[in-house]
């Protein structure tokens, strides 16, 4: 494999991370969207610039993880959370998805971070054993969810 490169997101990776996303979407491996993803992801990089990550093969983007640093909220300190982390069908499978959850989980203990979060289903088996194998185990946390009419 071509070497691979994390670094933190530009404005001009949108685009492919939007594809990949879209392409991520289309296998099934999440549900329709109701947002711009593009105007999502400028406004990470714009709030959160350090944690936007992407993988680089090729001069392309492979994939890409979003995270951020919340201060606070029910019960938690400073905490890292990991929002989204999508890798291009294509290279699924090579590393790369576990390669960029360990570079953000690295820049979290650097600032000093000690507990990294994220929500995913409770039946994405696969996204359970992804994230058991980069460190995280089920927390004492619960999702509720509102929906409205």
């Amino acid at each position: 494999m071509a070497e691979l490169i994390i670094r933190t997101m530009k404005e001009t990776d949108i685009t492919q991370a939007a594809n990949i996303h879209r392409q991520v979407i289309r296998e099934g491996l999440g549900q329709g969207t109701n947002y711009d993803i593009e105007d999502l992801f400028v406004s990470f990089i714009n709030k959160c610039p350090n944690t936007c990550l992407v993988a680089e093969r090729d001069k392309k983007v492979a994939g890409f993880v979003i995270g951020c640093i919340k201060e606070w909220g029910f019960g938690v300190e400073r905490s890292g959370w990991i929002e989204m982390i999508e890798v291009d069908p294509k290279f699924m499978g090579k590393g790369i998805g576990k390669k960029l959850g360990e570079a953000l989980i690295r820049y979290f203990k650097e600032e000093k971070i000690k507990e990294v979060y994220t929500s995913i289903k409770w039946d994405s088996g696969d996204l359970v054993a992804f994230f058991k194998s980069i460190g995280f185990d089920k927390s004492s946390f619960i999702n509720l969810e509102y929906k409205s009419d």
